[in-house]
């Protein structure tokens, strides 16, 4: 009966014990809990790294239109997003920028932290692991502050830690997700990355098992190639987007995926390319691939991760337009090179679908000794599958074409780093890391091909980092932008006729899915179908998500290409934003129809005379499309590498400014101090919460109140 009574008393006891653990989730009150009602209101918190251009800067604008989210831009250089965000008209009441230098483990600490200060009890809603820098240009590979190669640490390593900081953030949302940027060149199993050289492969991860730091540059752990970096930090980002799938949905709830959202061929990212390359390849990518997708497409199509509900499916490789390569015919060349399927643009909002992955990426063994590897140089904390390739005819002739050259410059690069006693080593798993490394490390520092001349160093790194030198004036880029203005205007096409199309016969059908976009109904014709939009969206990304065609060019309102007619009028679409309409009525746009034959036209079966012969014609076609649109490219090219030089320059001009204020206020001294605030003012903190400073009054009473409530001790 005693070790009954005792048993029942310690059962007791626990059972207080656990019903006093509720309090551990009490927060004492603080400064910052004494908001003037909420800033973000019902807003769900977006945290996108890479905001100031390219796939982030347009994914930005595409969730600041839908009203429905803060976004706060993770970003290296804080002025040049402020730059950036004035130039393309962001809702500063629902954007925050907060610095974030993924090259170095530090910065994400301290990102993460201040993140944490920020949200104050909410939780973050997304997280996309955006930012990214591609060097294939130098022979020799760039460092970290930790002692990292660039583009590993930028692009995978330090998302990798960011995501580890963050999920813990995500847990009490209703509906969080981890959107991974991959790319078709992670994946294997598909034209670009299994046809063209290098291919992404981590082999063994003998280099990142060993730390991967300076001079160990590749995961691989032979010698430095930069192309071949690029595309192995996006199959680890994949191959690590699953394994947070495995270890995590079930228990948080939390959806993990990757994307691919086409080649964005005129992005910056490409900036260090040359010249030629950066002019000819979105055409070669329009007419010969059938892959080009633009900036502001791309960015709607991770917006549709980050909002469609059909996207809170967990462990997914989202991709768009499916399929092979079908039906170029002249068609395609009205659309500027636009075909079905290949993962290019077109297709709308319905186009998306659940891609599949290559061997590599669902290799379950090197996934988990990827994860393991991934912890131990990050220092990151957390609470053989079979694929079958794609039968498309292109990834058979491509492959075929370059698998030659593809494993004689494979072989050549593995075996100039793994030579002599030094080689056998590194390949004996059974001796100490720190031994192999060693080897390892004075095998590749005799490969190392850093200029010893200080000036050619520092000129490859400028070119290379896209920089310009801060004393260039910023009047000649503002003649340059003029320059291609006015050579611009000079491709003005002639007027345009009145556009005379029948009635449609029945009514505009809605597209399925798209009730929930918006509060406005859109209305396209000829094509008689009906979208919903939200006030204030542009019409191009409105028009891109139901699938219509609308041709653009100079995209500032001058070529007259992207002329629609709305109300009996011309105007431009890409000037054009959706108007607030009446109840009941809708807005209509008229776009100067495009043939839609491919649409009906038979699909051939694979391996037939009829799919060789639409190869040859698809080709072709191509072809004659590439080199029409190459000689025309000039203004074009201007015009896109002007905004880049632009936006440079006035941010060269703002540091001058900034460092020439600096100087004064510490010749003139220190000024009135503007800190000082009254009892009851309203005041906002480093990230703009209103908080109410409390009174004399409020003060008193408060403590009033304690004192009396507060045990006497006698």
């Amino acid at each position: 009966m005693l070790v009954l009574r005792f048993a029942l008393l310690f059962i007791l006891q626990a059972a207080q014990v656990e019903g006093w653990k509720w309090m551990a989730k009490i927060k004492a009150p603080s400064f910052s809990r004494m908001q003037k009602g909420s800033k973000f209101g019902d807003k769900k918190l977006v945290v996108i790294t890479g905001t100031s251009s390219g796939l982030g800067k347009h994914t930005t604008k595409a969730l600041l239109q839908a009203k429905d989210y803060h976004v706060i831009g993770a970003v290296r250089d804080l002025e040049k997003m402020k730059l950036v965000a004035e130039l393309e008209g962001f809702d500063m009441e629902r954007f925050t920028a907060m610095e974030l230098d993924l090259a170095s483990f530090e910065s994400v600490k301290k990102f993460t932290e201040e993140l944490e200060k920020f949200r104050g009890d909410r939780p973050i809603d997304r997280l996309v692991c955006n930012a990214a820098v591609y060097q294939p240009t130098l022979a020799y590979p760039k460092w970290t502050v930790d002692g990292h190669e660039q583009q590993l640490q930028i692009n995978y390593l330090s998302h990798f830690l960011l995501t580890s900081k963050v999920m813990p953030m995500m847990t009490d949302s209703s509906d969080a997700r981890v959107v991974m940027i991959g790319s078709v060149t992670g994946n294997d199993n598909t034209v670009g990355g299994g046809g063209v050289y290098p291919i992404a492969d981590l082999k063994d991860l003998d280099g990142l098992e060993l730390g991967c730091k300076k001079p160990i540059a590749m995961m691989d752990g032979y010698n430095f190639n930069g192309a071949k970096m690029y595309k192995d930090t996006k199959l680890a980002l994949m191959m690590t987007s699953n394994m947070l799938h495995e270890r995590f949905h079930r228990s948080t709830g939390i959806a993990f995926s990757s994307i691919y959202p086409g080649c964005i061929a005129e992005s910056p990212l490409f900036r260090e390319k040359r010249p030629w390359f950066r002019k000819y390849f979105p055409i070669f990518m329009k007419y010969i691939t059938g892959g080009f997708v633009g900036e502001e497409e791309a960015g709607t199509r991770l917006f549709q991760v980050l909002h469609d509900v059909r996207c809170t499916k967990s462990g997914v490789y989202w991709s768009w337009n499916g399929g092979p390569r079908e039906g170029r015919g002249m068609e395609a060349m009205e659309k500027g090179g636009q075909i079905v399927g290949a993962g290019g643009a077109g297709g709308g909002w319905e186009s998306i679908f659940e891609n599949d992955q290559s061997d590599k990426v669902l290799n379950k063994d090197l996934v988990q000794k990827l994860w393991q590897s991934t912890n131990e140089v990050t220092g990151a904390e957390w609470p053989a599958a079979y694929q079958a390739k794609s039968p498309c005819p292109t990834l058979k002739v491509v492959g075929a074409a370059t698998s030659l050259l593809g494993i004689m410059e494979e072989r050549a690069r593995m075996k100039a780093s793994r030579e002599g006693e030094g080689a056998k080593i590194v390949a004996n798993k059974t001796l100490p890391k720190e031994e192999r490394r060693r080897s390892l490390e004075k095998m590749l520092m005799a490969l190392d091909k850093t200029p010893t001349d200080p000036e050619e160093l520092e000129k490859d790194l400028l070119r290379t980092a896209g920089l310009v030198p801060e004393d260039l004036a910023v009047e000649e880029a503002e003649e340059d932008s003029e320059e291609a203005e006015e050579s611009q205007v000079e491709a003005v096409l002639p007027e345009l006729e009145e556009l005379e199309l029948p009635a449609p016969q029945e009514p505009p059908s809605m597209i399925p899915g798209h009730e929930l976009l918006g509060d406005t109904p859109v209305v396209f014709q000829p094509q008689n179908v009906m979208t919903m939009a939200r006030v204030g969206q542009p019409l191009s990304e409105v028009a891109s998500q139901a699938d219509v065609f609308i041709r653009y060019k100079c995209k500032k309102g001058q070529c007259k290409t992207c002329a629609v007619n709305i109300d009996g009028k011309w105007v431009s679409a890409c000037q054009t934003k959706v108007p607030p309409q009446e109840p009941g009525k809708s807005f209509d746009v008229r776009v100067r129809p495009v043939s839609d034959a491919h649409k009906t036209a038979e699909k051939a079966a694979f391996f037939t005379p009829k799919s060789f012969a639409d190869g040859v014609v698809n080709n072709g076609l191509g072809m004659v499309g590439f080199v029409k649109e190459a000689f025309g490219s000039d203004p074009d090219f201007k015009v896109r590498m002007g905004k880049e030089k632009k936006i440079e320059q006035l941010l060269a001009k703002r540091r001058k400014e900034v460092t020439g204020k600096v100087k004064t206020s510490k010749l003139r001294g220190p000024g009135p101090s503007s800190s000082h605030v009254t009892d009851g003012e309203t005041v906002k903190d480093e990230y703009g919460r209103e908080f109410v400073l409390p009174t004399i009054a409020m003060t008193a009473a408060f403590m009033f109140a304690l004192i009396q409530n507060y045990p006497v001790l006698d």
